[in-house]
C-alpha cells in the first residue's frame, strides 16, 4: 500500500498534526490489502518536522506492528530526507 503524504499537507509540523494523519492514514489502509508493506511516499511534501513524523510513524509502527513501513519520494528534499535519518528511520551510510 502506497499513502501519499502530501494528501496530508505539503507543510507538516507538530505531534498532535501527526496523531490526527495517521489515525486518518488507518481508515485508509484499513480499506485496502497492504500486502506486507505500507510506503509512505513524501512526494511534493515541503516541510516535514521531526514532532510531525517521529508522531505519524511510530502511531502506524504501533497500529501495525508486523508491517514494514518503507519511504520513497524524499531523495529529492534534503529536509525530509535529514528528518527522517535523524530519527532514526534511515542509515545515513547506506545508499538509497
Amino acid at each position: 500500500m502506497i499513502l501519499q503524504i502530501v494528501k496530508f499537507g505539503e507543510i507538516l509540523n507538530s505531534r498532535p498534526s501527526g496523531r490526527e494523519a495517521a489515525l486518518r492514514a488507518k481508515q485508509i489502509i484499513n480499506g485496502s490489502d497492504t500486502a506486507g508493506e505500507i510506503i509512505l511516499d513524501f512526494s511534493e511534501v515541503k516541510v516535514l518536522t521531526p514532532s510531525f513524523a517521529d508522531e505519524f510513524i511510530e502511531v502506524l509502527k504501533n497500529f501495525y506492528p508486523d508491517i514494514e513501513i518503507k519511504f520513497e519520494g524524499f531523495l529529492d528534499n534534503p529536509l525530509i530526507k535529514d528528518t527522517l535519518t535523524s530519527l532514526g528511520k534511515l542509515n545515513p551510510l547506506s545508499s538509497i
